[in-house]
């Protein structure tokens, strides 16, 4: 892969210490022409640094040389210098950073991942990760830019010790935002970073992160802005990502915080209502757990009980055609519950099944 090169690099060091320079070249190309120059070169830089770390070069690379080509990447922090110029490089460059940072977080060594116990140390090249996404808005082929800083966060929330520093870091609020304000793309993208921020490791999010009050609602907040305001697909997803939470069992303080609020109730009945077929699907999951809770608040039995009939009468009419027999029982089991509580001669119904509470 010589060829690549305007320097042969001499040692597996020299790889990093070649593509360090190339990338510092960004601040001073203030051309046209030179910032062209500096991509180009950028990228085969990038590709032969690729190369070298997957062992597609001849002769192979010892284990000595990829350590030692690690060790240079560390200490020259060129995974920061990579984040920082992302916007910079060129639609194939990106692809080869995102897969760069791929390779370095699962390499291991003594069954350790060296890689994730450097950035634990660098805590700031982990917020940058996070900043990456919203810088990259701002730029032109923002979605494109987007997806490859999504793909570097999805790579690092595979582990545990990266995932309880982001969980920390205020920036994972905007990916709210984001869902709701994007493109299909960044909205996908920023749903499916959330997915995996709150999923893959329940232990830091049950014991670290819902625990505590202030995240705990401020959750809640953003969940039900997308569940209330978004798009379709917006609203789909976050109906989805709500019932797989509070089906986690780990999560109880969420599960309870949100089954006991009376305005929560008035949201999931509303979108009972929607006319799509699987928002009304997606939000009788969230309800039949409003139902099945045995220790219902006042408030929310008041709710049921005042729509005790129009609900009734809603479900009985709810997907009647299907043969799932799991939603089936479901269905006849919330069916039941309702008719369970006690009717009111005349009852007022809640706005979200069109009357007044």
């Amino acid at each position: 892969m010589a060829f690549w090169w305007k320097k042969t690099p001499k040692t597996a060091s020299d790889y990093a210490k070649l593509l360090s320079e190339q990338l510092n070249k960004f601040e001073n190309a203030t051309t046209i022409d030179s910032r062209r120059k500096v991509q180009d070169d950028c990228s085969k830089y990038l590709t032969g640094t690729k190369h070298f770390l997957l062992g597609e070069v001849e002769p192979e690379p010892t284990p000595e040389a990829v350590d030692e080509l690690y060790g240079a990447i560390y200490q020259l922090d060129i995974l920061r210098d990579l984040l920082v110029n992302l916007p910079e490089l060129e639609f194939e460059a990106r692809k080869d950073v995102a897969l760069i940072f791929a390779t370095c977080l699962r390499h291991s060594r003594d069954n350790k991942f060296v890689t994730v116990d450097y950035l634990v140390t660098r805590p700031n090249v982990v917020a940058l990760m996070l900043r990456t996404p919203e810088l990259a808005l701002s730029k032109p082929n923002s979605s494109d830019l987007f997806l490859k800083a999504g793909f570097i966060i999805l790579e690092a929330l595979k582990y545990e010790q990266l995932c309880r520093i982001m969980l920390r870091d205020p920036q994972i609020w905007l990916f709210f935002d984001f869902a709701k304000g994007g493109s299909f793309e960044v909205s996908t993208e920023s749903f499916q970073i959330l997915t995996n921020l709150f999923t893959i490791h329940q232990k830091p999010v049950a014991t670290e992160f819902f625990s505590q009050p202030i995240n705990l609602q401020k959750f809640i907040d953003k969940i039900n802005k997308l569940m209330a305001h978004g798009n379709y697909v917006t609203k789909r997803q976050s109906v989805k990502l709500l019932h797989s939470l509070i089906m986690i069992r780990s999560y109880n303080h969420l599960l309870t915080a949100y089954i006991n609020s009376p305005d929560n109730l008035k949201l999931i009945m509303i979108l009972l209502s929607d006319r799509s077929k699987n928002l009304q699907l997606g939000s009788f999951n969230i309800f039949k757990v409003f139902v099945a809770n045995p220790r219902k608040s006042k408030p929310i039995l008041d709710i049921m009980v005042k729509n005790r009939d129009k609900l009734l009468h809603y479900l009985m009419s709810f997907n009647t055609d299907s043969k799932d027999a799991t939603f089936l029982d479901e269905k006849e089991y919330v069916v039941q519950e309702i008719e369970s509580l006690p009717r009111l001669v005349s009852p007022n119904s809640d706005p979200s099944l069109g009357t007044s509470p």
